[in-house]
């Protein structure tokens, strides 16, 4: 889940240069920084409010008052709010991109004319068995928003199956405020 919303700042990508497209394949966070650096694609600084939702949120073995929680969560949407500056704008690196070290990596990323597509695989050690999960990406972007349905596949740091689809959204909102959360 941690290496899903760090990756939420690349999404905030304005299509400056309609003509632009990266593609890679087997590729680091910071080494798609860097191809969306190079190919002129800039972030729109300032206040970024993203909503997201969570429309399938399931593990395996998961106790029946987790589960009904859950469900209650459903369809419901949270708003946060994050701060760009000019320079993150101008010089963004992998870690703004939400750089996971060797933990997560890109299979494939297509970004241009204003569509997004991309899968990643994350491997963690957060326990005895290990967590790993397959994350796929695919929405619209523009100068000034950008709408996005994430999937991700995997197991649990118990070994259990599972499976998560949410919606996101954002749009630049204008100026920072400074009670943004990052």
């Amino acid at each position: 889940m941690r290496a899903m919303i760090a990756l939420l700042p690349l999404l905030a990508l304005a299509a400056c240069g309609d003509d632009a497209t990266v593609e890679r394949k087997d590729a680091t966070t910071a080494e798609v920084a860097k191809s969306v650096a190079d190919a002129g694609m800039k972030l729109q600084p300032g206040r970024w409010e993203l909503t997201m939702n969570f429309k399938k949120f399931d593990v395996e073995g998961m106790p029946p008052e987790a589960k009904q929680a859950m469900q209650q969560m459903m369809g419901q949407s949270r708003t946060f709010a994050s701060c760009l500056t000019k320079e993150e704008a101008e010089k963004p690196d992998g870690s703004f991109f939400g750089q996971q070290g060797e933990d997560c990596r890109y299979d494939s990323f297509t970004m241009g004319g204003g569509k997004i597509d991309a899968t990643m695989t994350c491997k963690g050690s957060g326990s005895d068995v290990g967590t790993s999960a397959r994350m796929k990406m695919a929405g619209t972007y523009s100068a000034d928003s950008y709408d996005m349905t994430m999937n991700m596949d995997g197991t649990a740091p118990n070994g259990k199956t599972m499976s998560i689809e949410m919606g996101m959204a954002s749009k630049h909102v204008g100026d920072c405020k400074g009670d943004e959360t990052s």
